[in-house]
Formats: C-alpha cells, structure tokens, sequence
C-alpha cells in the first residue's frame, strides 16, 4: 500500500474518533451544567477545552467570553477551528475520499452522507436550540462509519491502519480525560463528588459498563482503574494500546520490531503490571501525563516509519496552538 493511502487511512480513523469524543463531551458538559450554580459554568466549559487540548486556540479568540455558546459554537460548528466536529468531519470525508478504492461503498457513503447531512442543517440554530440532538445526530453517524467499516470492509491492511488512528485517538483522548478530571475532583469526599466522576464516566461512555464492573461503588480509585485498565472495555487505555499493538504487528515485517512497536509494548506492559492503588498514592497525573507522551511518541514513530508526510492537520497542533 502507498504510504500516503496508509496515511489517510490512519487520520481518517483519528479524525472520526475526534468527532464522536467532542459530541459526547459537549453532550455531558451540557446536561451536567443544567442545575449548576453560575459559578460552576464557566470553569466547566474550561476543563472541557482542556481536556480536548484547544484551550490556547479559543482563548485566542475568544479570552472574555467563556460560556455555553461560545464553546459550543467553537467546538461543535466552527469551521475556522480545525478541531470543531465539522471541521473533523469535513477532513474525514475528503481522506477516506482520497482511498476510495480503499474503503466499501457502505463505509464511503456512511461518511459521505454524515458530512452532507450536516452541510444541511442550520447549525447554529441547532446550537442554540436543541444542542443535544445535534451531538446525538454526530454520535450516531460516527457510530455508522465505525460500524460500516467493521462489517463491511475487509480486514486487511487498510482496515488496519484505520485502525490504528482510531486506537490512537481513543487512547490519548482517555488520558487526557483522566489527566484533567483526576486532578480536579482528588480531594472531593465521596457524596459531592459522586456526580462529577458520573460525568466522567460518561465523557467516556463508560458509565453503564462500569455500573456493572464495579455496582454502586463510586470510589475514584475505581474510576481510575476502569479507565485506565479495563480488559473488556473498548475505551479503556489499556484495551486501546493492545488492540493498537495487534493491528501494528499484522502491519509491520515479522520478526523485526519497528521502533512504534517497541514503546507501544512497554507502555502495554508498563499498564498490565501497574497497580492504581500505588499510583494513586504516589503522583498519578505524572504517570497519566508520562503515558500520554509515550502515545503521542507512538504516533510520531508512525509517521516516522509508515507514513511519507505528515498529515495536512496533526491533532497535536491543537494543545500547542
């Protein structure tokens, strides 16, 4: 496969992943902020920027007026933010458009139509007035191309690649989650805290799964732990990082580790033997920010090896923008 194909093919799976994230996040923030003291708003709407890592890119346009609308607006609809969902969208679309030859019918028209569906409505009417079937509509369709692509497209080295970015994304997106959050909520006793990890869990889409790990136990040590090191649950760092290991060995030549290969293993291995107890005890922002690193090392590496250029739009430009 062409290196370029391959990676169009790993930022479109980036890209899509990105899209789904920021819609569930908004979604949650959102409802979450329902009953909240004004106080409470705006430091809300701050943490969720950072936790998408484009706090420097609205404070740059936007530094006195953090609210509701703005952020929405911002991350959902902006089309001069390269990381709004219609942004991410519109660069999805023209990738996987780049290797249609690549894709299935089922899996090009999934996108296809998710990205003219959205040209056809009135966004910012959406916004302002039912934000949450806006983010319901872009979670669905993300859904859509994630699952058409699943059954439909055979699972050979473009699924891979595909793959791999959507792994990568969801991996690095969990860790900064944690990373925020955890700091955030450490100190709050369990009943004033409860909530706020729920709205965590949910950031993840995990709160159901967790539910039925863990029952009514809100404890943040196992918030953390699920997260973190769940091995059945698809948005679990740990069940990320091995899947993308998985797809990354079918890829590379047998026998010989590729430098990607080689800091993806130790940082599986540094997760499967970690003990969250231990971490918490000590100083588990470090470690979250040390792996996330590691993730992001893993992705240069990629580019490094696999991939002939660096793609148009890298979504680490947005936390040093």
């Amino acid at each position: 496969m062409l290196a370029r194909h391959a990676e169009s093919l790993f930022w479109a799976g980036r890209y899509v992943e990105r899209a789904s994230d920021t819609a569930r996040m908004l979604d949650v923030t959102y409802h979450g902020l329902l009953e909240s003291p004004p106080q409470e708003v705006q430091r809300a709407w701050l943490d969720l920027l950072e936790v998408l890592g484009t706090g420097p890119s609205f404070a740059a346009r936007h530094a006195d007026d953090v609210s509701e609308a703005t952020v929405s607006r911002f991350l959902a609809i902006d089309t001069d933010n390269p990381g709004s969902v219609v942004s991410l969208v519109g660069r999805a679309r023209e990738n996987v458009r780049s290797v249609r030859e690549l894709v299935s019918t089922e899996m090009w028209e999934a996108v296809n139509a998710f990205y003219l569906e959205l040209g056809g409505h009135d966004l910012t009417y959406d916004i302002e007035n039912q934000p949450s079937q806006l983010y319901s509509m872009v979670k669905g369709r993300c859904q859509a191309v994630a699952g058409s692509a699943v059954e439909t497209m055979p699972h050979d080295d473009a699924w891979r690649f595909m793959m791999l970015g959507w792994m990568i994304e969801r991996a690095e997106m969990t860790l900064r989650l944690l990373d925020v959050r955890y700091l955030q909520l450490a100190d709050l006793d369990p009943q004033s805290g409860f909530h706020h990890w729920i709205g965590v869990l949910k950031s993840a889409s995990a709160a159901e799964a967790y539910r039925r790990a863990y029952s009514l136990s809100m404890d943040r040590a196992d918030v953390v732990e699920f997260l973190l090191l769940s091995e059945g649950f698809p948005r679990s760092v740990l069940w990320c990082l091995r899947s993308a290991e998985e797809n990354l060995g079918l890829l590379c030549n047998p026998g010989r580790l590729s430098r990607a290969q080689r800091v993806l293993g130790r940082i599986r291995a540094d997760l499967e033997y970690c003990d969250v107890h231990e971490l918490i005890s000590g100083d588990l922002n470090a470690f979250l920010r040390a792996t996330l690193g590691h993730v992001r090392r893993v992705a240069e590496l990629l580019a490094l090896e696999l991939f002939r250029n660096a793609d148009e739009f890298d979504l680490h430009a947005l936390e040093h923008s």
